[in-house]
């Protein structure tokens, strides 16, 4: 699928959507506002963006795509930083439209359409006193973070979002709208866990929500460079708790008031403020620059990283793994050379190296084979998030970044551990990486291409992870 739409095709297309106003391209109103991503790095120019509104819209654009072989690329939340959910000429399906949240009280599971952001869940469910395994962002996409695993403040105790999943109404290539779960099509449903982008489109997702009446005790500490060692302790010691109620971060970044390097914890314990306070005694009795804990509601603690990396811009997520515990050696040296290069460098003034202290024995309770997600280790998971304004750096930086995986890779074989760069949250790839199935889903990958055969043969979803069918 690699052809560009003609704009006799893109009349035809209109033609065939209930909703003509929704068919936009290069010269109509509203067209460049829906390529904005959260980031601008890997964003192309679509042919046609069509944002549909209801499934049945989706399933016709997605049938039209393969019916007149044309390069097709889905947007959900656009919370990605590579070219996974860009077209160059061809469709560009706007899930935006999309957003509707809507709650069972009675079963207690949340159903929301595939362009939601997790605000939309988290907002609606706590009306009902629920809440989300979702992601650490409000502003991400629920479809995306779902099919790719999932991780949140509330893994340590149910799992992976995708873990939460019941079922999904998907759109397959032929155009077919399939409901997939555990009684219905159930190798489609094994699939959308973990792979869903080489599948089909997720147009609605019913998960499992859970009893969250209770506030959350959360907020940051912020530290100065020569706390580090003691932190890094005291967040492996915390790393596990009993009930699964505590979840931790530990942020490595240029503080926006004296520009020099700090570390910052963000904490979130599920429960009252002496259990949590007592959870994380090691660390908040630390001497620290300034610290803001306090009860809030589930809803707002996924909104604490917001700020720290608003839409627009050039950005780029750059997955590392590490064995856990950590050490204060080996995080000194990652501090080190972050903190050298945010300096050295302004435009990256904003960036930051992030880890998930998140207790991942949950996860690994679930067999690999159960889903397609192949990623159950209890390595923890970081994120090296790069921001920047200056496109002619995309290279060098991205290179610099890669830098710091390799580092982590590193010390991971130190720990005895061989790395792997399985598909996960943060690791995705397209078809500049040369990856193969075993590469990215492991021991799921012949399971996996047998399902990408039966409901993609003509590899109409190739963006994301793609699978190569020709072996």
């Amino acid at each position: 699928m690699v052809s560009k739409i003609s704009r006799e095709q893109i009349q035809l297309l209109i033609s065939q959507i209930k909703e003509p106003a929704y068919v936009l391209y290069p010269d109509s109103e509203g067209y460049e506002k829906s390529l904005e991503r959260w980031s601008a790095v890997g964003c192309q120019q679509a042919g046609v963006i069509v944002r549909p509104t209801n499934t049945e819209d989706l399933a016709t654009t997605v049938r039209f795509s393969r019916d007149n072989r044309l390069d097709l690329a889905i947007k959900g939340g656009g919370h990605s930083t590579d070219i996974s959910c860009s077209s160059d000429g061809g469709i560009l399906i706007d899930l935006g439209g999309m957003r509707q949240v809507s709650v069972n009280s009675i079963d207690s599971t949340v159903t929301a359409q595939g362009g939601a952001l997790w605000r939309d869940v988290n907002d609606t469910a706590a009306q009902f006193n629920l809440a989300l395994v979702g992601g650490t962002a409000s502003q991400t996409g629920v479809g995306g973070l779902t099919v790719r695993g999932g991780y949140g403040y509330l893994t340590p105790k149910y799992g992976l979002v995708l873990d939460n999943l019941l079922s999904a109404k998907v759109v397959t290539a032929e155009g077919e709208v399939l409901n997939a779960s555990k009684d219905d099509h159930y190798d489609l449903f094994w699939a959308i866990r973990g792979a869903g982008a080489n599948v089909g489109v997720a147009a609605e997702l019913r998960f499992q929500a859970h009893t969250q009446a209770n506030e959350v005790w959360c907020g940051t500490v912020i530290f100065t460079r020569d706390k580090l060692a003691e932190v890094v302790q005291a967040l492996n010691g915390a790393l596990i708790h009993p009930q699964g109620n505590a979840a931790a971060q530990c942020v490595f970044a240029i503080s926006p008031d004296t520009g020099a390097p700090v570390i910052t914890t963000i904490l979130v314990f599920n429960g009252p403020e002496e259990e949590g306070r007592m959870h994380f005694s090691s660390l908040v009795n630390l001497e620290c620059i300034n610290t803001n804990l306090e009860m809030k509601p589930y809803k707002v603690a996924n909104t604490m990283l917001d700020d720290a990396m608003p839409p627009g811009g050039r950005k780029k997520i750059i997955g590392v793994k590490l064995v856990p515990p950590i050490r204060p050696e080996f995080a000194s040296k990652l501090f080190e050379e972050v903190g050298r290069k945010l300096t050295t460098e302004p435009e990256l003034a904003k960036s930051c190296l992030e880890i998930d202290y998140f207790d991942l024995s949950k996860v690994c309770g679930v067999p690999v084979a159960e889903t397609a997600f192949p990623s159950r280790t209890k390595a923890l998971n970081g994120a090296l998030i790069l921001q920047w304004v200056d496109p002619s750096k995309d290279q060098d930086f991205i290179a610099w970044g890669e830098t710091i995986q390799n580092m982590c890779e590193s010390e991971v074989r130190r720990a005895g551990h061989k790395p792997d760069k399985l598909v996960s949250t943060f690791f995705g790839y397209t078809h500049d990486d040369n990856m193969t199935p075993e590469d990215m889903f492991g021991v799921n990958a012949d399971a996996l291409l047998k399902v990408k055969r039966k409901y993609d043969p003509d590899n109409v979803f190739n963006k994301l992870n793609p699978l190569e069918l020709s072996r």
